[in-house]
């Protein structure tokens, strides 16, 4: 057996990933992305028996000069191919990574299927993924599913004035940061992605018919956004967020039973709401309440370059304070204004 690395992938690994998964985010689609959106280098680590391809990892590598971070595919990125293999695979992966100088690599487990990262040498941290299942549903079904509650908020929405479209222009990609930066604030949180990001996955969606970008608006203004990607039977609520004194109108409940309808009319199974912290409860609750069955994922983690590690996790921990948080989303605001 012999280990491979792809930069630019092509149809052999798209054949080989879609005998294991139909998630959009391991196709050689997915890297431009990786590449435009965050700036990384894609790599595709596979191992070959003959000419045949057994057993893979999609991942993207961030180069920040005193830092290299290898993420598995982002959002979801694990290992997939024939089990027996995963071990001489593991070995050579893990050569390969001492050989480019890699300091960190991360893995995250997908929701959709078992852990296939057999390797005790990853520290697992772990969060939580919500996915509601749409298997046999159509609109009235979904309608009936909800809770009196969630229908009753529905309609306040529309009462309200609110209604939901679908964006057709990118000047509407600004209003959307705005929400998201505003969302962050509001939880507190550091602004981890950036404009360049979502200028990237609104042209992929725009250039891949893989998703949609759907905004709910009150009185002709913007008020909330959710970006949505498609893979072949899910529906993934990749980024979004809303306008703080909005929420009393209920338009985060119309846009999210509005994105359900969406991932029903494309045929898809299950919509994927993503991870969230294991610790906001106010959040996962959130998702439950539209049938959401919430599943523990790992992303895990192994140094290797034991100095440079520990600086780097403790500026990740830094952004994830108060002041942190605030320096973050003053760095993402002044992005908006070049």
């Amino acid at each position: 057996m012999e280990l491979k690395v792809f930069e630019s992938p092509g149809e052999e690994w798209d054949e080989f990933a879609s005998r294991y998964t139909d998630l959009i985010f391991y196709q050689s689609v997915w890297s431009q992305v990786l590449k435009e959106g965050l700036g990384g280098q894609p790599l595709y680590f596979c191992l070959r028996e003959g000419k045949e391809i057994v057993a893979g990892l999609p991942a993207v590598l961030l180069n920040f000069k005193i830092f290299k971070i290898l993420y598995a595919s982002i959002p979801y990125g694990n290992i997939i191919g024939e089990k027996d293999c995963f071990p001489v695979f593991l070995s050579c992966l893990e050569k390969e990574f001492v050989r480019r100088g890699i300091d960190q690599v991360r893995i995250t487990d997908s929701p959709f299927w078992e852990n296939r990262n057999p390797d005790p040498s990853f520290k697992p941290i772990e969060n939580v993924c919500t996915l509601i299942n749409l298997r046999d549903m159509d609109e009235e079904r979904l309608w009936k599913s909800h809770s009196k509650y969630v229908r009753r908020d529905i309609r306040r929405a529309q009462k309200n004035g609110i209604e939901v479209y679908k964006v057709v222009s990118k000047s509407d990609l600004d209003c959307l940061y705005k929400f998201y930066l505003n969302t962050m604030e509001r939880n507190r949180a550091p602004a981890k992605y950036s404009r360049q990001l979502v200028s990237t996955l609104y042209d992929f969606i725009e250039t891949s018919k893989k998703g949609v970008l759907l905004m709910a608006r009150m009185h002709h203004q913007p008020v909330a956004g959710v970006l949505l990607i498609h893979s072949n039977s899910s529906t993934h609520a990749f980024f979004g967020g809303s306008y703080g004194q909005f929420l009393k109108f209920y338009t985060n409940e119309l846009l999210i039973h509005e994105s359900l309808l969406q991932a029903i009319r494309c045929g898809h199974k299950v919509f994927d709401f993503m991870g969230s912290d294991k610790e906001d409860e106010k959040l996962i609750w959130f998702k439950n309440k539209w049938g959401g069955q919430s599943v523990r994922v790992s992303t895990r983690v192994k140094d290797y370059h034991l100095l440079r590690c520990w600086m780097w996790n403790t500026l990740r921990s830094f952004i994830s304070t108060s002041i942190g948080s605030i320096l973050t989303r003053a760095i993402r605001r002044e992005s908006l204004k070049g």
